[in-house]
């Protein structure tokens, strides 16, 4: 068995560099007087030195009330989660994919489009009626039938806002779900 040797921080760069090339592991072993394990342990140690130091050099930051703050704190606690960075983070590596819009939500945005716009031309033909009326001199032709189609349309403005914002919570739900499920099972991955 060879005696342990402690190698500087230039052997283990060189150690690096040599494998880059193509050197075996038992050659640069020999070389600095050491095992093929320690080869391999070095290199999986600068690896992960490398990977830890290059790819974390963006900052994120992000403004929250305090309830939300409290309520993103109390999820991180029930994961087990250290800290809000490790949290974020985690929920950012899970993150692919899951903040596209599905295409049935896609379909139904495409169909609540096409009723508001629809709603947006009967607006328009009735104000259009009004305009010329008042620019003749004459009174606005407001028939009852004008009042019903007016009220039929702020029913549907009111009707549309409750379906988008279910829509909304339906979609939030979900998301939640998936949000969860990621951060459940990075903490447990973490263990």
């Amino acid at each position: 068995m060879l005696p342990r040797r402690r190698l500087t921080r230039e052997e283990r760069l060189a150690i690096v560099r040599n494998r880059a090339k193509g050197v075996s592991h038992q050659a640069i072993a020999d070389r600095y007087g050491v095992t093929t394990r320690a080869i391999y342990y070095i290199l999986r140690t600068e690896k992960e030195r490398q990977r830890e130091s290059s790819t974390r050099n963006r900052v994120v930051t992000v403004t929250l009330s305090e309830d939300e703050l409290r309520a993103f704190d109390a999820v991180l606690a029930k994961q087990n989660i250290a800290s809000r960075s490790d949290g974020l983070r985690r929920l950012i590596q899970a993150a692919n994919g899951l903040f596209i819009p599905d295409d049935q939500l896609g379909a139904e945005l495409a169909g609540f489009r096409a009723a508001l716009n629809r709603v947006g031309n009967n607006v328009s033909q009735i104000a259009k009626r009004m305009n010329e009326a008042a620019n003749k001199g004459m009174r606005p032709p407001f028939s009852k039938s004008s009042l019903e189609q007016v009220r039929a349309l702020a029913g549907f403005v009111l009707d549309f806002a409750d379906q988008v914002h279910l829509l909304a919570q339906r979609r939030q739900s979900e998301m939640d779900l998936r949000v969860r499920s990621a951060l459940k099972e990075l903490a447990d991955g973490a263990e």
